[in-house]
């Protein structure tokens, strides 16, 4: 970090003591900026942990699942159940999505920090959440073909009512953090005007699975149908939980012509 912004950073902290999100707790962190999860809260709140998605999961729908206790480590049979595989639901019920990967499985303090972050707007989260997804994006999509980064679009009354819409926050950087790292433009560009979410759906909370599919049937449109034909699209939400959100927008995308549509999630339950 160049000399003049540590110096700034330093000033801001002095007028603008850092605090856990979740009590209010004056933190203590270094003068390079931290932009770790668990730099958003005091040691008492991050005790809930966090909990990264690692092998095995669902290849589909990045579901975290249980990893076996292996009797023999050195059995060929026992390690092939640890590998990444399509999970029970998938098989059962097949996702218009190509593939959905997360941050991390939606527990502790990112379970904390999303529900501090849409509703009571601690957007003071918003620079560990966008680290935490760029890196995400890396890791899964990065060398595939993307064309189009497309925030899931809330409805105009909920956008007005919340002030923001979290997915875009997630990924209004990304072409930033993309020339930082790579010193170059990206392939892709981000678009969160041409997916819009034309019908006001209740709340999903509460709602099981058949529920929460009818709940989203026409929720989502396409304005420009040319802007999506033959492209592959990676949607952004923040939780996927049944995917029926991501699953409506991208059966509006794929019949709207786009090529392939994936997601990028911050959680998965």
């Amino acid at each position: 970090m160049p000399v003049i912004n540590q110096i700034l950073l330093g000033i801001e902290q002095l007028l603008y003591p850092p605090k856990c999100v979740n009590c209010g707790a004056y933190l203590e962190i270094p003068p390079s900026q931290d932009y770790s999860l668990e730099a958003c809260f005091c040691n008492q709140c991050a005790a809930a942990g966090f909990f990264p998605i690692n092998k095995p999961y669902c290849t589909q729908c990045g579901l975290q699942l249980p990893r076996p206790i292996l009797k023999n480590n050195k059995n060929r049979d026992n390690q092939a159940t640890c590998e990444n595989h399509v999970c029970e639901s998938c098989l059962k019920t097949h996702l218009k999505l190509g593939k959905v990967r997360a941050s991390g499985q939606y527990q502790g303090i990112l379970k904390d920090g999303i529900h501090l972050f849409k509703y009571q707007s601690k957007l003071s989260l918003a620079k560990a959440f966008e680290h935490m997804m760029f890196k995400t994006f890396e890791r899964h999509f990065e060398k595939q073909d993307i064309n189009i980064i497309m925030p899931v679009p809330l409805h105009k009354k909920r956008l007005i009512s919340r002030g923001f819409n979290q997915a875009f926050i997630l990924v209004r950087n990304f072409n930033r953090h993309y020339k930082q790292k790579f010193g170059q433009p990206p392939s892709w560009q981000i678009d969160a005007r041409v997916l819009v979410r034309s019908k006001k759906t209740a709340p999903q909370t509460g709602f099981d699975i058949t529920q929460r599919k009818n709940n989203l049937k026409g929720a989502f449109r396409v304005k420009n149908r040319k802007a999506v034909e033959n492209q592959h699209i990676l949607l952004v939400d923040d939780v996927f939980t049944t995917g029926a959100t991501c699953n409506e927008a991208a059966k509006e995308l794929l019949k709207n012509g786009a090529s392939k549509v994936d997601a990028l999630v911050l959680a998965r339950t």
